[in-house]
């Protein structure tokens, strides 16, 4: 990923980890992909909680990557 790309608009999805028929995920919008990927490192700290990033050019990521990014 582009480092300019970290100062891009991304939404972060919080689902439950152990997802249920009825579960649904909570959406928000960041200014910067930076903004995002802190918000998903506290929902890290929590296990019952996944964040899943999505780019403002589309790409996704899963919580292993938002990790590996954080690392």
């Amino acid at each position: 990923m582009e480092t300019e790309a970290l100062d891009r608009p991304a939404d972060l999805a919080v689902w439950p980890a152990l997802a249920g028929s009825a579960a649904r995920a909570i959406s928000t919008h960041y200014a910067s992909l930076r903004e995002a990927l802190s918000a998903a490192a506290r929902v890290l700290a929590d296990p019952s909680k996944q964040p899943w990033i999505v780019t403002e050019d589309g790409e996704m990521l899963a919580p292993v990557t938002i990790r590996a990014y954080l690392n």
